[in-house]
C-alpha cells in the first residue's frame, strides 16, 4: 500500500469516526477551543504594554502573569480528562479493529489523524475566539480600573498568537503518546470486554477511607484554627492540597462504606424503593467518584474565586474611607553624615503642603500634626518584647504592632482630657486577637518593665494601616520621658532595625475628587520645595527619609489590584464552570450508556417503566448534586482562613463577604441546576 493511498484511508477513517462519535468528538474539540481562548486572553494581557501603562496597570502583568500558570495546569488537568474519557468510550471500537485484521500501529495511527484533524480545528477556533473576546476582555478590564478605553487591534501579533498555540499543540501530542501507550498495553479481548469491567460490587478500601477523613479533617482544622493572617497566608495552600486529598478520598472510599452500612441495615435496604437506589448508587459511585469528586473541587474553586474577588471590588470605596480618614499623611527626614536621623519640623511640612495645596486651587479642610513612635514587638502572657525571633520560631499570631503617643499628644489630636500618673498607660486594642486577661486585669509589661492600665480605649487618633495583617494596640503613655524609655529600649534591641520618632501631617481636602486628580503634581511640588527649603544644609545630607502616603495613591493600588483580581477570578470561575459542565455532559452520556442495559434488566426482575424511570431518576439526582452540597460545605469552613487572607488585601467588612458569597452560592446553586437539565435531555436521548 502506498504511503499516500495509506494517509488518504486513515485520515478519511479518522474523519468518519469523529462524524461517528461526533457526542464524544464535540465536546472535546470545543473544551481545547475554549481553553485556548481563555488561555490567549491572560497571556495576552500579561503581555499587553499598553494596558501595564494605564492607571492602575501596573498590577496586570504581575497578576495575568499568574493566571496564565493557572490557565495551564487547568488546561493540562482538563484535556487529560476529556480524552481519557473518549479512550474509555472507544475501547470496544479500537478492540473491533484489530479482530478485524488492524494491529495496534495501525489503530495508532487512526488515533494520530483523528487528534491532527481534531486539534487543528481546536487551535484554529481557540484562536478565533481568543481574539474576538480578547477586545470585550480589556474593555471590561478598563472599565474595572476606571480608566479610558485603549483603541486598536495592536493585540493581534505573533507574539500572543505562537505560544497559546504551541502549547496546546504539545497538549495534544501529550494525549496522544498516552492513548498509543495505554492502547499498546491492552488485548484485544480486553479491548472489546472493556466495556463489562468493573461490574462486580465494590469493596471498602479502609486505607483510604481513612486517609481522606484524617486529610479533610486536618484541612478543615487549619482553616477554622488560623488566627494571624499572616499565618493564613502561608498555611492556606496546604490546607487547600488537604481538602483536594480528602474530598477525593471520601468520595472513593467514603461513598461505598456509607451506602455498605446502608445495605446492611435490612429494615431500610428491603424496601422497594430503597434497594434498587441503593444498589444502583454502588455501582455508579465506584465508576464515577473521581469524577464527582473533581465537580466538587471545581465547583468550591467557582465559589472561592468569585466570592473572594467580588467582595474586594465591592468593598473599595469602603476600604478606602476605612483606611484613609485623611487624604495625605507625610513625614520627612534625613539622615545626616554622622548617621543621626534629624526629623523635619512638623510647622515646616505644614506650609509647605499648604502651598502646594493653593497652587493648584485646593482648598484644605484641617491639617493634623502627629508624633508617636510604632514598634513591632513579640506577645506572651501579658509582655510585649523587643526581640527578633528565628524564622522557624516566629509565630505571626503574637506579632503584635504598638503605636506610642504621649498624654498631652493625645489631648491635642482629639480635645479629650486624659488623667494619667507616671507609670500608667491607657491601652487601645485597634485590632487584635489576643484576649489576654492580664490586660484586661490592669498591667502590661514592655520589654521587662509592667505599667498599670488605667483604662481602655474604644479609639485612637493616629490611623494603623497594618490592622488588618497583624495584632496592633494604640498606647498612650504619661509624658516624654516614658516614651524616651520605651524608645531607648528597641534600640537597643533592634539596633540599626529600630524604629524613629515619626512626626507626621494628616491632611485633610475640602474636595476630595480635585485633590486626587491634582494629587501627583502635588506631590512633585511638596518634594521641590522640601528639597529646596534645605538646599543650603545639602552638604550635610546623607539620605533623605520621606514617607509619602496619600488616598489618590491607595485609589490607584486597590483598584488596579482589585480589579485585575475581579476579572481574573471572574475569567477562572468560568473556566472552571466550563470544566463542570465538561465533566457533567460526559457523565450523563457514560451513565445514559450504562442505564440503557439496566432498564432492561429492572423491567425484567419486575419493575414496572415508571419506578424504573424514578429509581434511575433519584440515583442521578443523588450523584449529580452531591457536589454540589460538598462545595458549600468546603466554602463553609473555608471562609474564616479567607477572611483572613482578605484582611492583608484590606477587605472592609466580613459582612459584605458572608453576603457575597451566600448570593454567589445561589447563583451557582441555580446555574448548576439549570447545566444538570440541559445536560440530562442528552442522557434521556441514549436511555430511550
Amino acid at each position: 500500500m502506498k504511503t499516500g493511498f495509506k494517509t488518504a484511508f486513515y485520515f478519511k477513517l479518522a474523519l468518519n469516526n469523529i462524524r461517528k462519535n461526533y457526542r464524544f468528538f464535540v465536546p472535546r474539540i470545543l473544551t481545547g477551543a475554549g481553553l485556548l481562548g481563555c488561555f490567549y486572553i491572560v497571556f495576552t494581557l500579561a503581555m499587553d504594554e499598553r494596558l501595564a501603562q494605564v492607571r492602575g496597570g501596573t498590577y496586570i502583568p504581575t497578576i495575568m502573569g499568574l493566571g496564565t500558570y493557572v490557565m495551564a495546569l487547568l488546561s493540562f488537568i482538563l484535556m487529560l480528562y476529556t480524552n481519557s474519557f473518549l479512550m474509555k468510550q472507544r475501547k470496544r471500537e479500537f478492540g473491533m479493529y484489530n479482530v478485524l485484521g488492524m494491529e495496534k500501529r495501525h489503530v495508532g495511527r487512526v488515533i494520530l489523524h483523528e487528534m491532527m484533524i481534531g486539534g487543528f480545528i481546536s487551535v484554529a477556533l481557540g484562536l478565533v475566539f481568543g481574539i474576538l473576546f480578547y477586545k470585550l476582555s480589556s474593555l471590561l478590564i478598563c472599565r474595572l480600573l476606571g480608566v479610558d478605553v485603549i483603541l486598536g487591534f495592536y493585540f493581534i501579533r505573533l507574539k500572543t498568537l505562537i505560544p497559546p498555540a504551541i502549547f496546546f499543540i504539545l497538549l495534544d501530542t501529550l494525549t496522544y503518546l498516552f492513548n498509543r501507550i495505554s492502547i499498546a498495553r491492552l488485548k484485544p479481548v480486553e479491548l472489546i470486554n472493556s466495556s463489562h469491567t468493573g461490574e462486580r460490587e465494590p469493596k471498602v478500601k479502609w486505607l483510604i477511607l481513612v486517609v481522606g477523613i484524617i486529610t479533610l479533617s486536618a484541612g478543615y482544622y487549619i482553616a477554622l484554627t488560623t488566627k494571624s493572617p499572616l499565618e493564613a497566608l502561608y498555611l492556606f495552600f496546604f490546607a487547600v492540597i488537604l481538602v483536594i486529598a480528602g474530598t477525593y478520598c471520601l468520595f472513593v472510599s467514603g461513598s461505598i462504606f456509607i451506602l455498605k452500612l446502608l445495605k446492611k441495615n435490612e429494615r431500610f435496604y428491603y424496601n422497594k424503593n430503597h434497594m434498587t437506589a441503593v444498589s444502583g448508587l454502588l455501582y455508579r459511585m465506584k465508576q464515577n467518584a473521581v469524577g464527582l469528586a473533581s465537580i466538587a473541587i471545581l465547583a468550591t474553586g467557582v465559589l472561592v474565586m468569585i466570592s473572594t474577588t467580588v467582595s474586594l471590588y465591592s468593598g473599595m470605596q469602603q476600604t478606602l474611607d476605612q483606611n484613609y480618614p485623611y487624604h495625605l499623611y507625610i513625614s520627612a527626614g534625613y539622615e545626616d553624615k554622622e548617621g543621626n536621623v534629624v526629623q523635619i519640623p512638623r510647622e515646616l511640612l505644614a506650609q509647605i503642603v499648604e502651598e502646594a495645596a493653593r497652587e493648584y486651587g485646593v482648598g484644605i479642610r484641617s491639617v493634623e500634626m502627629q508624633r508617636y513612635l510604632q514598634v513591632a514587638y513579640m506577645y506572651e502572657k501579658g509582655a510585649f518584647t523587643s526581640t527578633v525571633p528565628r524564622v522557624f520560631d516566629l509565630n505571626f499570631g503574637n506579632v503584635a504592632n504598638v503605636t506610642f503617643i504621649t498624654r498631652d499628644e493625645y489631648e491635642n489630636l482629639t480635645g479629650a482630657k486624659l488623667e494619667l500618673d507616671k507609670g500608667e498607660i491607657a491601652v487601645c486594642a485597634i485590632s487584635t486577637k489576643f484576649g489576654d486577661r492580664g490586660i484586661t486585669n490592669g498591667f502590661l509589661t514592655i520589654d521587662g518593665k509592667t505599667y498599670r492600665v488605667a483604662m481602655t480605649l474604644k479609639s485612637f487618633p493616629v490611623q494603623d494601616r497594618m490592622s488588618t495583617t497583624v495584632n496592633c494596640y494604640g498606647i498612650i503613655v504619661s509624658d516624654n520621658e516614658t516614651l524616651d524609655e520605651i524608645y531607648e529600649s528597641q534600640k537597643e534591641a533592634y539596633d540599626v532595625r529600630a524604629s524613629e520618632y515619626i512626626n507626621q501631617l494628616a491632611v485633610l481636602y475640602a474636595d476630595t475628587q480635585k485633590a486626587c486628580d491634582a494629587g501627583q503634581a502635588m506631590h512633585d511640588t511638596i518634594w521641590r520645595k522640601l528639597f529646596a527649603a534645605y538646599r543650603d544644609q545639602e552638604e550635610n545630607i546623607g539620605s533623605w527619609r520621606i514617607d509619602f502616603d496619600s488616598l489618590w495613591d491607595a485609589r490607584e493600588y486597590i483598584y488596579g489590584m482589585y480589579g485585575t483580581l475581579l476579572f481574573l477570578g471572574i475569567l477562572l470561575g468560568f473556566v472552571c464552570m466550563f470544566a463542570t459542565v465538561l465533566i457533567i455532559y460526559y457523565k450523563q452520556i457514560s451513565e445514559g450508556y450504562e442505564d440503557r442495559n439496566r432498564y432492561q434488566i429492572m423491567q425484567k426482575i419486575g419493575m414496572g417503566p415508571d419506578e424504573v424511570r424514578k429509581s434511575i431518576q433519584r440515583q442521578i439526582l443523588m450523584v449529580f448534586f452531591l457536589p454540589l452540597v460538598v462545595a458549600g460545605v468546603h466554602t463553609a469552613f473555608a471562609f474564616p482562613i479567607l477572611e483572613k487572607l482578605l484582611h492583608i488585601l484590606l477587605l472592609s467588612s466580613t459582612w459584605l463577604f458572608v453576603g457575597c458569597s451566600i448570593i454567589v452560592y445561589v447563583v451557582f446553586a441555580v446555574v448548576y441546576v439549570l447545566i444538570y437539565a440541559g445536560t440530562a435531555k442528552v442522557y434521556y436521548q441514549i436511555v430511550r
